[in-house]
């Protein structure tokens, strides 16, 4: 048998969709598309810090550079990329760390 990686069946070891990540919670049932087993999250992570990381990567550059150059467009530009930033860094970690079990 295979070792088993993250983010797939704990049956067949088929990758799940990385589509997933965006309705997991902490009840979740994921089916694999492979086997059709129902899959669950073993040890789901807790998104409380995820304010915190948002907080710190959209306001706060976005305070600083309006600040800086005293413009609310460059201000809008520095959050919006702080925020694409935090989002795929949140996405990144979880499916990174998100092992299923049947």
């Amino acid at each position: 048998m295979q070792k088993n990686t993250r983010f797939s069946c704990d049956i067949c070891n088929e990758k799940v969709s990385i589509s997933e990540l965006f309705k997991m919670n902490k009840n979740s049932i994921t089916t694999c598309k492979n086997c059709k087993t129902q899959l669950f999250p073993k040890n789901p992570i807790s998104f409380q810090w995820a304010f915190f990381i948002g907080f710190a990567l959209t306001v706060i550059p976005a305070e600083i550079t309006i600040y800086l150059s005293n413009n609310l467009f460059d201000g809008f530009i520095a959050a919006l990329l702080g925020g694409a930033l935090a989002i795929s860094g949140i996405v990144g970690y979880t499916y990174l760390t998100t092992e299923f079990s049947s």
